[in-house]
């Protein structure tokens, strides 16, 4: 069996052979062709080149040989025809240059024109955008004016606000700055009577008992003033 197999697999490399072998002389023998039919193609233009060469030859020995054949008299004529001949052309390429300046200075106009108008919706375009601005401009600083103007008229309110409750403020500290001394008169008044009574009493040699040691001469309550019959106001220092 393997003998078998090894015999096929010999077969099928050798087929594979051909075909390569074969293939390539197909390749080949295109290649060949291809260059035999580039060659014949190229000889053919060369030729066709050549006749055409010695058509244009014969013409132009043909030419000259009419031209020698109409004589010395007609040379003349021909050339007097070749000039208006020439004259005329040289005219038909003067007034195509004239017309083409003609046109090139009118597209040079009309590109100027253009380039005017351009400007001129650039400058209205850049006019407008500064009135934009400044109508902008000039609303923000009345805005800015106005607020500052409110800003302005509240701070004066709450400035006379507060002044007008300093004012009451010190009106209350007043009175209570005068009554406190009204106080402080009295209180001074009843230490000199006590001053005085103890003096006296020192010159007797008696002892002496205070009004306040006096429960039944006292006639306001305990923590109460005696003038007004409420607690005497603390100066605001002491607070």
């Amino acid at each position: 069996m393997k003998k078998v197999k090894k015999k096929k697999r010999k077969k099928i490399k050798k087929k594979k052979k051909l075909r390569e072998a074969g293939k390539e002389k197909k390749e080949k023998e295109e290649a060949r062709k291809e260059k035999k039919e580039k060659e014949e193609a190229e000889k053919e233009k060369k030729e066709k080149e050549e006749a055409e060469k010695e058509k244009k030859g014969k013409e132009e020995a043909k030419k000259k040989k009419k031209k020698e054949e109409k004589g010395k008299a007609k040379l003349g004529e021909i050339e007097k025809e070749e000039k208006k001949e020439k004259m005329k052309e040289e005219e038909k390429k003067l007034e195509e240059e004239k017309k083409e300046g003609t046109e090139k200075e009118k597209i040079a106009e009309k590109e100027a024109e253009s380039e005017k108008e351009e400007e001129t919706e650039e400058k209205k375009e850049s006019e407008k955008s500064t009135e934009v601005k400044t109508e902008k401009e000039s609303e923000f600083l009345s805005a800015q004016r106005s607020r500052e103007a409110m800003l302005g008229r509240m701070e004066k309110e709450l400035i006379e606000e507060h002044n007008k409750e300093l004012d009451e403020t010190i009106k209350h500290c007043k009175t209570v700055i005068d009554h406190n001394q009204s106080l402080i008169e009295t209180l001074e008044r009843m230490k000199d009577v006590n001053e005085r009574k103890l003096a006296t009493l020192k010159v007797k040699g008696t002892p002496y008992t205070l009004a306040s040691e006096k429960p039944k001469k006292v006639k306001h309550t305990v923590g109460k003033h005696k003038t007004h019959g409420r607690k005497p106001p603390l100066h605001p220092s002491s607070k």
